[in-house]
């Protein structure tokens, strides 16, 4: 850390509203390593190395180092002091598992140490006063006998979106295998420079302060104010992350993994094409996958606490009390799309801060009650299609300018969130490049994000290179998993899933 403080400079980073959006969530990987070569272990991901590249590359990231604070207008920013940094927590860890065991397994975290770092959906701090929440944890576990290890990395999501956490994880690698050669042939090669930009003033200059390329419900949720985000916006950082962490919103849950085969998604497509409407000429194999995973989820949900328990009940609740006791007639699903490419004083700049505008669709309960097939999916591929067909650079400077145009405007947004009871949210991360991070120990034999502690997050990740598809991590409450496994039409795409219990 001493060396960290006398590289880096002191400076505060005010983060944009939609950054703050993201303020309770978490970015999250798991990078499994086998050591295929046997090489020695003081030479496999050899743990001083990795250590000291972990802080070489924070030294790019100061961000990182940063304690999250409000100041008297309710503006959140990171503060840079570097005389008192947010030390990172990192940690290396010995396992007594076999990484064939846990391959055989399916990769599954339970059998991992006690010690081993959570993926917590909202990071909070260990006390209210005194400490700050951590925005990058990191911990290794290495397996017996040598035989291979995994890295995890979370970093906090108002620091980061896919892209900018992809460039710091990317970026240690690189300078692990960077030491790890220099330290092999002796050699004084130069670390190649790379260029990261934190800074948000980058995207103050594009807001908006037109509304008319934006949807409807978030002109109405934006545009009025909020009486709830203003008593949370007299609270500090800290306080609203355990607000948030403690206030049932998130729960108990388990982790499900299924990897979907390319030429399964595929063939739906081609087959749900057939039904869709002559504005839309083709569904791309986005529209068709989020499509299936929202199918799965919402015919897997209770929509309500009197669905599954008694027949007599759940017919007086829809045919007589279903004014009083329903639930939602709507499921709604919230798919994050990265404005990057939307924005042009962003191209060419690796701009690290977050430019994801939530896209989405809600379908009623009617819908989802469909016996599922092509047809239903193409139903909803045609919501997705049209959602996401709506973003336009246009659109992206009025998201920033309608987030930013009062100082809560965060919390508005994820308060209004919060209150949907019947939602998923779908984050398609299958242009990353996780697959390929090195550390010198070549491509990991899997990345996989694991699990957070909302109910119907899903991420998903492109499968291995060796199988291609799709890797999709799903956190649900234990009886939709219990019903999704057993999801014939759903599972008639899967050809592997392992669940963490």
């Amino acid at each position: 850390m001493e060396e960290l403080a006398r590289n880096i400079q002191s400076q505060n980073y005010y983060l944009d509203e939609v950054d703050s959006t993201s303020f309770i969530t978490t970015i999250p990987i798991h990078l499994w390593y086998e050591n295929t070569s046997n090489v020695p272990a003081d030479k496999f991901l050899a743990p001083e190395m990795l250590k000291a590249s972990f802080f070489k590359a924070l030294e790019e990231f100061p961000i990182l180092v940063g304690h999250l604070k409000s100041d008297a207008e309710w503006k959140t920013y990171i503060e840079v002091d570097k005389n008192n940094l947010n030390a990172p927590e990192y940690s290396d860890t010995q396992s007594e598992v076999h990484f064939q065991t846990i391959r055989d397994a399916g990769f599954n975290t339970n059998m991992l140490p006690s010690t081993f770092i959570e993926a917590r959906v909202v990071p909070v701090p260990p006390t209210l006063v005194g400490t700050s929440i951590k925005n990058i944890r990191a911990h290794v576990v290495r397996f017996k006998e040598n035989s291979g290890a995994v890295v995890f990395v979370m970093a906090a999501h108002n620091v980061f979106n896919g892209y900018g956490f992809h460039c710091f994880v990317s970026r240690w690698a690189e300078i692990a295998r960077w030491m790890q050669n220099s330290a092999a042939d002796g050699s004084s090669a130069v670390l190649p420079r790379r260029s990261f930009v934190h800074d948000r003033s980058i995207v103050r200059e594009i807001r908006s302060s037109e509304t008319d390329a934006l949807d409807s419900s978030l002109r109405a949720t934006m545009l009025c104010s909020d009486p709830m985000a203003r008593v949370v916006g007299w609270f500090s950082p800290n306080v609203r992350a355990m607000m948030i962490r403690y206030s049932g919103v998130t729960t108990d849950f388990i982790n499900c993994s299924f990897h979907i085969p390319a030429d399964a998604i595929e063939a739906l497509q081609r087959e749900a094409q057939e039904f869709a409407p002559p504005d839309i000429p083709r569904y791309t194999k986005n529209d068709v996958l989020v499509s299936l995973i929202s199918l799965a989820i919402a015919q897997c949900t209770a929509w309500d606490k009197h669905e599954g328990k008694s027949a007599l009940v759940s017919t007086l609740n829809r045919l007589l009390l279903n004014r009083f006791l329903a639930g939602p007639s709507e499921f709604t699903t919230l798919l994050p799309v990265d404005m990057r490419a939307h924005i042009g004083s962003l191209k060419g700049v690796a701009y690290t801060g977050n430019t994801t505008f939530q896209k989405g669709f809600a379908a009623s309960r009617d819908l989802f009650r469909m016996e599922p097939s092509a047809r239903l999916v193409a139903e909803l591929a045609t919501r997705v299609h049209r959602s996401v067909a709506t973003l336009s650079e246009r659109a992206a400077h009025q998201y920033f300018g309608i987030l930013n145009r009062q100082p809560y405007g965060h919390l508005q947004y994820v308060l209004h969130q919060v209150k949907l009871r019947n939602m998923m949210y779908i984050a398609n991360n299958t242009r990353s490049a996780f697959h390929a991070i090195d550390f010198g120990a070549g491509a990991p034999a899997l990345a996989r994000a694991p699990a957070h502690g909302f109910p119907n997050l899903v991420i998903i990740l492109p499968g291995h290179p060796s199988v291609g598809g799709y890797e999709a991590s799903f956190t649900l409450c234990r009886e939709v998993a219990e019903r999704i496994v057993r999801h014939k039409y759903w599972m008639s795409f899967v050809d592997k899933h392992d669940i963490d219990v």
